[in-house]
């Protein structure tokens, strides 16, 4: 690695520029990123490979930032990752040197021996006190892995005949909605098509959480987890709280829905026989506005659902059985409470619950509803545009219900935010197969000549970027797109489709106030381990290897 550009010194470089997402300095970063890779030689003689691109809809004009190092042949690898990070909110009175790695490692340190209690804390004390870890707002998540990838490429420029191309890909807003990286897998293949480039492997720079020695997180990933937030815009039958009999209470269905949901087994991806992460609430709350003593009508429950193999249907299969029992349980709870207070008329002894997906109320709706689409888009238009993806969606089937000319008690199931796909490779196409086992071979050689022992796993658990560049299943978008209510949050393209893996630093706490990178490991061995897969791959596609 050059010692002018490294891994170290280019992550405190990183560092030192705030980019909290949706803050001026993300919008600002790209400059940081401009002035420093403007500094090799390579760019100074070919400043046309070193671009920005703004993202299309972006209300905050973000940008990617593209520098391609150019070689014979087409063959051509990325190497991508996110430039923003979560705030400082955390790190309390440490918050004005969150950004500045050197000032805030002995504060820490000072910190700690005073007032450290948890065993978190005594282990950060320890990691700190080693010297092998280097702390501040980003350094983990993720500066060290696009200053690992900006060595690996300083190291490919470097070189006096080149094989192929290398494309570093810094994009933006991946802690929120993953502007940079929707917009950058859209146009990758199409800029390739244009440049002539055979996108070869594509890999993810993001860091891996290790509470231990670290044979956890030297990882690498063959695929990621996707998300979907369920939706449950629950109906009830309101009443005069006096007279609470003759009503189904909202809440007391969705705290039904909400018990039938979180950490259900059946809701759980099992596929390929890993065990995932199970479903669990992230908001539950009735929809009444203003105070009176009638019960609450509706309701809005969303359950985050994490999946590494099953399909967005599936999902919604699964979560519209899940709720069809559970509000059949509560009906029959509050016909048999009802009952032993002596009522056999209560409005629970009268109900058939509904349990519709958004897609079918919105038929329902469009066919009850004369002018529909124009009626509908007027209403659009009275949201405001300060409501988070969630809150709309309420909003936007608690309308399309009343349209709809249908009474509850019901339950409509929908996704009320961003779909994040699960990929991964596909090694049932020979290409793909081939890369994989490249990967391996090369990991495996490096591992050997570094000491260390790189762990593959087929699933990075922490939501990414490699969602918008890996393999997925295309079927899942029309499944997502025709029932989730806002139409921001629909997928417009496909994933790029492309050979996807992630091999990134690790550490330890990130997003939390001690988060700190692992210096050995994500300062000098990664960037050897990405310069070995750069070099496997293009002299490997150029003929020049096995």
């Amino acid at each position: 690695m050059s010692a002018e550009f490294s891994a170290r010194d280019l992550t405190i470089e990183l560092v030192n520029a705030a980019s909290v997402t949706q803050s001026p300095g993300e919008v600002a970063f790209p400059e940081t990123l401009l002035s420093i890779l403007g500094r090799l030689p390579y760019f100074q003689s070919n400043p046309h490979d070193l671009w920005t691109e703004k993202i299309d809809n972006d209300p905050l004009g973000r940008r990617n930032v593209y520098a391609l190092v150019r070689g014979a042949g087409p063959d051509t690898v990325v190497l991508t990752g996110h430039y923003d990070v979560v705030s400082v909110a955390n790190y309390g009175p440490h918050a004005d040197v969150a950004f500045d790695p050197e000032a805030l490692l002995p504060r820490l340190i000072a910190d700690l021996r005073v007032n450290a209690r948890s065993a978190a804390e005594q282990r950060a004390l320890q990691d700190l006190e080693s010297g092998e870890f280097l702390p501040g707002r980003g350094v983990l998540d993720m500066k060290s892995g696009l200053a690992a990838g900006m060595a690996a490429l300083a190291e490919f420029a470097g070189q006096d005949h080149r094989t192929g191309n290398v494309l570093f890909l810094a994009v933006a807003d991946e802690e929120v909605s993953s502007h940079g990286a929707r917009w950058a897998s859209a146009t990758l293949r199409d800029r390739a098509e244009r440049e002539g480039w055979a996108l070869r492997l594509v890999i993810n720079l993001d860091a891996t959480g290790d509470n231990g020695d670290g044979s956890e997180g030297q990882a690498v990933y063959t695929g990621t987890v996707g998300k979907l937030l369920i939706s449950a815009f629950v109906v009830g039958v309101d009443t005069h709280a006096g007279y609470a009999l003759d009503g189904v209470n909202a809440n007391f269905l969705t705290s039904e829905l909400a018990r039938a949901f979180e950490f259900n087994p059946a809701l759980t991806d099992h596929s390929d026989g890993l065990t995932g992460t199970p479903p669990t609430i992230l908001k539950q709350q009735d929809l009444k506005t203003a105070y009176d003593v009638t019960t609450p009508a509706r309701a809005w429950l969303c359950v985050n659902a994490l999946t590494h193999g099953m399909g967005a249907q599936a999902v919604l299969d699964h979560s519209t059985a899940v709720a069809r029992t559970a509000l059949d349980d509560a009906l029959r709870t509050l016909r048999n409470r009802a009952e032993a207070l002596g009522s056999f008329k209560s409005a629970a002894h009268g109900a058939t619950p509904l349990v519709l997906t958004f897609a079918q109320v919105l038929d329902q709706a469009r066919t009850n509803t004369p002018d529909f689409d124009e009626a509908y888009a007027r209403f659009e238009l009275t949201l405001g545009p300060h409501l988070d993806h969630p809150t709309r969606s309420a909003h936007l089937t608690a309308w399309l219900w009343d349209a709809s000319g249908l009474l509850g008690p019901a339950a409509v199931l929908g996704f009320a935010s961003l779909h994040y796909p699960n990929t991964t490779l596909k090694t049932g196409e020979p290409a793909v197969a081939a890369a994989l086992d490249l990967v391996r071979d090369t990991l495996r050689e490096q591992g050997t000549r570094l000491g260390v022992h790189i762990v593959e796993r087929p699933v990075f658990t922490g939501i990414s970027d490699m969602s918008w560049f890996g393999q997925a299943d295309p079927a899942d978008i029309q499944v997502v797109n025709a029932n989730t209510p806002v139409a921001a949050a629909h997928i417009h393209a496909p994933p790029a489709g492309l050979p996807c893996i992630n091999l990134g630093p690790w550490g330890r706490d990130y997003h939390q106030w001690l988060e700190r990178a692992h210096a050995p490991y994500s300062f000098t061995t990664l960037p050897h381990l990405l310069s070995a897969l750069v070099q496997a791959f293009l002299k490997r596609a150029g003929g020049t290897g096995a």
